[in-house]
């Protein structure tokens, strides 16, 4: 076999060898692939037996257990719908045949049981035990092999079908694979060949892999590549002079250090020079292009020395230079100057950017910057005093809006004091009426004990008129007592804005008894619901005026003529924090002004008995005395809700108005 492939072509061998391990490799795998396929159709259908004879069997227990030969064949006739089953064996617990199913053409099943006895070629056997409780017989099932085979057939038709295909895809492969081989030498050698000394520019041999062909490809093209670079360095160093140093826009001169003078200048350098001719540029020295001082008045002569050290030591000098045109005009220029050339004989490239216009720039730019400093004094000057001016604009209006929250707050007390003294007026006249009413009895009976007519039903009389009038005296003077307490308490709260510990209740309930004089002039209510022993530690002054305003607002802007009530609720959001609301179910607030109402004097009720200010004051003792915040809810129709959420013990306050 080995010399008959040694006497055959590359081509021949490659097919033959393809084609064999193709071969071999779908036969291997066709085996492997029927062996497991029959493997796993055989447990498949073992196991669906095995599913079928355990359903039948307890569907078939009952049938045996009381001797009901019809009903069991009606399980068992039900097998005949299933292809691979041949013969179901039903028998009881001394192996006697119950019933029984056999498919057309199947061996019959045996009057006795007896083990394996089912079992044949091309069939598969099982035996389930029938249980109802306890053991009343055996269910032997044999299947058909066939299923089993049939797709053993098809799954052998379908690999000699892949393996037909495999074949010609190997062949398919074989020829594609010979063109990949020979294909690059071939194309390799047409470069090679069509190559000579006058056309080996960018040809290149196509590198179409990494094996030894394209090896050899690429060592080619490295070979013509290295043709290209020293074609195109040629090129280049002629052309260098032309391009890089005639046409440049940028003056450029060689300098050689030695003889202190040009050597080579392009176009560029013999305009901005003036001198006319490149012959007449060449033959210039430092001291003729160069005005006589530098910037800093040093010499031309001795200001070079340092930067042409500099650039022979190898460092390139960047610098800039005063220079003179024959006809004495002067211009600034930027100087790059580079050593180049062998150690023995360095020369010096300088190339010059004129900065003439930059210099002149830079010079206006700085004029006018010290302008605009001197406009910025100015204006900071102007700024201070307009920032002192308006520190003290601020600071009058910090007055005025402190002396309009005293006057609002003052207002307030005035109007409790009318109200108190209203409400004082009932106890004390009813009082000063039974004092007077007193006062006649007494005359009544001196008149008649002078006069000899006292009786002592008179007496009896005179003392039961007292002892009512007493009473009737110190309960109205008690009333006013409380009301003057109530009073002096609030009173002192509003004025002084003390701190101290209250409860928030008994707080509530003094400043809504010194409303009760306006309030019993509207057809309004005030319903309180705080619970006891929400202890505080604040001002109770400013947080009565707060609950006050926003009552008065409630029955001003909410409310107005028509009957309703206002709710005051309190409730604990934590150890630290309270929630006070005040709600009232009138009109509401509209969408565009919630915006707004905490502004001073933003008011609807203008010329009616609102200033403006309420709401405002209410915001600022909140933030600035109680220290917390306030919120606004106003549903379309639904009245309005302030919630004031406030810290147990507030903040100590910076300032007082």
């Amino acid at each position: 076999m080995k010399a008959w492939l040694r006497r055959r072509s590359i081509r021949t061998r490659l097919l033959a060898v393809i084609g064999a391990v193709t071969l071999l490799a779908i036969v291997t795998f066709a085996g492997i692939a029927l062996v497991s396929e029959r493997d796993a159709a055989r447990e498949a259908l073992a196991s669906e037996q095995a599913a079928l004879a355990t359903l039948v069997a307890n569907r078939s227990a009952a049938a045996l257990l009381f001797g009901d030969p019809s009903l069991a064949q009606e399980n068992l006739d039900a097998l005949g719908g299933i292809p691979h089953v041949q013969a179901a064996c039903l028998y009881d617990n001394e192996g006697r045949l119950f019933t029984a199913y056999t498919a057309d053409g199947a061996a019959p099943c045996p009057e006795r049981h007896e083990a394996g006895r089912l079992a044949a070629a091309g069939s598969l056997e099982a035996e389930v035990p029938v249980e109802l409780d306890e053991a009343v017989g055996l269910l032997s099932l044999r299947s058909s092999l066939r299923p089993v085979q049939d797709r053993l057939r098809e799954q052998a038709q379908t690999w000699a079908a892949a393996g037909a295909v495999g074949a010609v895809l190997a062949l398919v492969f074989a020829f594609l694979l010979e063109r990949l081989i020979s294909g690059p030498i071939r194309r390799v050698s047409a470069v090679v060949e069509s190559i000579d000394a006058s056309d080996a520019r960018g040809r290149r041999a196509p590198v179409e892999g990494s094996d030894e062909v394209g090896q050899l490809a690429e060592a080619f093209n490295r070979m013509l590549d290295r043709l290209d670079e020293q074609t195109r360095g040629l090129k280049l160093q002629a052309e260098y002079n032309e391009v890089l140093f005639k046409l440049s826009p940028l003056p450029v001169i060689v300098l050689d250090p030695r003889a202190k003078q040009m050597i080579d200048c392009n176009d560029a350098a013999i305009a901005i020079y003036g001198h006319g001719t490149r012959e007449a540029t060449l033959n210039t020295t430092v001291s003729m292009v160069s005005t006589p001082l530098q910037y800093d008045g040093t010499p031309s002569e001795l200001a070079i020395v340092r930067h042409e050290e500099a650039a022979l030591a190898g460092t390139p000098q960047v610098y800039d230079w005063r220079h003179r045109r024959p006809d004495g005009s002067v211009f600034d220029a930027e100087v790059h100057l580079t050593r180049f050339g062998p150690e023995d004989a360095p020369l010096m490239l300088a190339s010059l950017f004129d900065v003439t216009e930059r210099k002149a720039n830079a010079a206006a730019l700085q004029r006018m910057n010290d302008v605009l400093e001197t406009r910025v004094a100015e204006r900071t000057r102007d700024l201070a005093r307009s920032n002192a001016e308006l520190s003290a604009t601020v600071e009058q209006l910090k007055r005025a809006q402190g002396e309009l929250v005293r006057s609002e707050r003052l207002a307030s007390l005035g109007s409790l004091v009318a109200g108190v003294a209203h409400e004082l007026n009932t106890p004390l006249g009813s009082a000063l009426l039974v004092a007077t009413t007193l006062g006649d009895g007494i005359e009544e009976l001196r008149r008649k004990l002078e006069s000899g007519e006292l009786k002592r039903s008179s007496l009896d009389a005179f003392l039961e008129q007292q002892a009512e009038a007493q009473a009737l005296i110190v309960r109205n003077a008690r009333r006013a007592a409380e009301l003057i307490g109530r009073f002096k308490q609030v009173a002192v709260d509003q004025t002084s804005e003390q701190r101290r510990r209250f409860d928030l209740a008994e707080v509530v309930d003094e400043v809504i008894g010194t409303l009760q004089p306006r309030l019993r002039k509207t057809p309004h209510h005030v319903a309180v619901d705080i619970p006891p022993a929400l202890a505080m530690d604040s001002y109770p002054g400013p947080l009565g005026q707060v609950l006050t305003n926003l009552v008065m607002n409630a029955l001003l802007h909410g409310l107005g003529e028509r009957s309703g009530e206002v709710r005051v609720q309190a409730r604990a959001i934590d150890d630290d924090h309270v929630a006070l609301s005040v709600s009232d179910d009138g009109v509401g607030i509209p969408p565009e002004h919630l915006a707004r109402i905490f502004d001073p004097f933003f008011t609807t009720k203008l010329g009616e008995g609102g200033s403006g200010l309420g709401l405002h004051i209410v915001y600022s003792l909140v933030q600035r005395s109680l220290g917390g915040r306030i919120d606004v809810e106003s549903p379309p129709g639904g009245g309005a809700r302030f919630t004031v959420v406030m810290p147990r013990r507030a903040p100590q306050m910076v300032e007082a108005d």
